[in-house]
């Protein structure tokens, strides 16, 4: 695989965590209407999800068998793969423990910690640098 075709795949991979986190938003979104263009990043991984009968899953079980332990795919893809996949796991335990909670400050607190990492994220991969991000990195490095 090409170099900068890695650095897009990998940069493509954490949208999948982006998406999960916009109901953590709602109230930011009303409140600062620039934050809808994360709705249109999202929008692909929005299309598959909601197109197929458990779209998330067969996203997330593609994703797992297709990208992570495959051994054929580079190790760049396939550690950002796993980190987007934990992230996106930790979002949907952190959702569950919400709704027993309902905390709207720490909702958004959680939104923006994602935006953070989504970033950070980003320019690491357009570096070719592997993100590091605590506690889920040393749990990539353990899968892969």
């Amino acid at each position: 695989m090409n170099n900068i075709f890695q650095r897009i795949c990998s940069v493509f991979l954490y949208t999948l965590p982006l998406k999960a986190s916009i109901p953590f938003g709602y109230y930011l979104f009303y409140k600062y209407s620039f934050l809808k263009i994360l709705l249109y990043i999202t929008f692909p991984v929005a299309i598959i999800e909601k197109s197929l009968p458990f779209g998330g899953l067969f996203l997330f079980i593609l994703l797992f068998a297709g990208l992570v332990r495959n051994p054929k795919v580079p190790y760049f893809v396939r550690y950002n793969a796993c980190q987007a996949l934990l992230i996106d796991i930790a979002l949907i335990i952190i959702s569950y423990l919400l709704r027993i909670f309902p905390i709207v400050e720490l909702s958004s607190i959680i939104f923006v910690f994602t935006i953070c990492i989504f970033i950070y994220s980003i320019f690491q991969c357009i570096y070719g640098v592997e993100p590091e991000i605590p506690f889920i990195s040393k749990s990539v490095r353990m899968q892969i």
